[in-house]
């Protein structure tokens, strides 16, 4: 389910023509393996130091003695080394995380929220994680390839099928907009021709099928 999730996230990464090298799924599959690892050996024995998991051992390691963690290895550790916001007064901290800027604010009224890049001309959209809101700019997909180690797996998957859902919506938006400015002009055209013609013969190329479809996709939330 994962690989899917993930797979299907990727293709439409690259309908925004985003190129990295970072690759979503090889840092899924590596979080997960090295959680399932944490389960089966309780962390002893040979465990990828750099793994999600055996970070986050660390982190609870060092708040357990009452030290910090000193590296932004994961949302999580930077949340626990940060202060606790008061109203009216939230707590931000800024950060590069492989060459990406990521800014984690907290605040009472409206909890943790994590934005990741941003370009010249935003497209802003938000997704609920176990660590707070993640703000992600659409067109900046670069930046959030090099933060995705940042997240757990669960997070990661959350993140990327967000993304694939205002995709689909959107592109279900434009597929109405493009037909009804087909049967607007289709429509004009007949009036010039002093006829008349039935909605169906207007769309002419949409099926019946496809028109299920479409209202289908109306139904849905959009962004």
């Amino acid at each position: 389910m994962i690989h899917n999730d993930v797979y299907m996230g990727q293709k439409m990464l690259t309908g925004y023509k985003t190129k990295s090298t970072y690759n979503p799924a090889e840092i899924l599959e590596k979080q997960v393996r090295s959680a399932n690892k944490w389960k089966m050996e309780s962390m002893n024995g040979d465990v990828d130091p750099d793994s999600f998991a055996a970070k986050l051992k660390r982190a609870d390691e060092y708040a357990a003695s009452g030290e910090h963690h000193g590296a932004e290895d994961s949302i999580a550790i930077v949340l626990r080394q940060m202060d606790e916001p008061t109203a009216g007064n939230p707590v931000t901290k800024d950060f590069w995380h492989n060459g990406a800027h990521v800014s984690v604010s907290k605040d009472v009224m409206y909890g943790n929220t994590i934005t990741i890049g941003g370009s010249a001309n935003p497209d802003w959209i938000y997704v609920d994680t176990s660590v707070g809101a993640v703000k992600i700019d659409l067109n900046d997909m670069t930046s959030l390839m090099k933060c995705l180690d940042l997240f757990s797996p669960e997070d990661v998957n959350a993140i990327l099928r967000k993304i694939q859902e205002v995709k689909q919506a959107r592109e279900a938006l434009n597929q109405i907009d493009r037909m009804q400015d087909e049967l607007m002009k289709n429509g004009q055209d007949q009036e010039k021709d002093g006829g008349e013609q039935s909605v169906s013969e207007a769309v002419g190329v949409v099926s019946a099928g496809e028109m299920r479809e479409i209202e289908e996709k109306q139904d849905k939330v959009f962004i």
